[in-house]
């Protein structure tokens, strides 16, 4: 098999996701259950610039793109971290999404004819994974919105998960090991997001 002939959203790619394992494991996260209270939040409008932070593979951002590109200038950029999930994101039909990083997002140049600044930052269950940077998702954010932009996003909060991560911390500590780096997830309480300093 040749590697032009890999479908990367089937494999676990360098960040160690697998669209293919999302799509059968988390497909909730994109449930009209789970989603409709953000997307009241987020109000997209037709016409409306939005890009979506941590698209996954791009249900939702298809959604979004689907309505906001019924007017003129409508346009949703998908961004995630994972090569597989962009590539599935593109596979399910989303017209403009890249790889890259919240934390310290850099546009690429190649999105010809795409203006740069947007009126929404839209994310779903994606920015607890930003554990690395969390003000950085908000200096991304700051620096691709349009002068009175908005976030609506959704995002585990403190104590999410408290069960697992207690074990799992329970069990490195155990074995010698500090947890706290190898905890992949950033939960925090509103107070403590307001801390963030970007």
């Amino acid at each position: 098999m040749s590697s032009s002939s890999i479908d990367i959203a089937e494999y676990v790619d360098k960040s160690g996701w697998s669209a293919s394992s999302y799509n059968k494991t988390a497909a909730f996260v994109y449930s009209a259950a789970f989603t409709t209270p953000v997307l009241e939040l987020l109000a997209a409008q037709p016409g409306e610039r939005i890009i979506d932070f941590g698209c996954g593979s791009g249900e939702i951002t298809l959604e979004l793109q689907k309505h906001v590109a019924s007017a003129s200038g409508g346009i949703v950029v998908g961004v995630d971290f994972s090569e597989s999930m962009i590539a599935k994101a593109k596979k399910n039909g989303v017209e403009h999404a890249f790889v890259g990083d919240a934390q310290a997002l850099e546009l690429p140049e190649n999105m010809s004819g795409i203006e740069q600044k947007f009126d929404a930052v839209f994310s779903n269950a994606a920015l607890h994974w930003c554990k690395r940077n969390p003000a950085g998702v908000l200096e991304s954010a700051k620096r691709v919105l349009k002068p009175g932009g908005r976030i609506a996003a959704e995002m585990g909060g403190f104590l999410n998960c408290v069960g697992v991560r207690s074990a799992m911390h329970n069990v490195l500590r155990r074995r010698g090991y500090d947890p706290v780096p190898r905890d992949p997830w950033f939960f925090p309480s509103v107070e403590d997001y307001k801390k963030v300093e970007y």
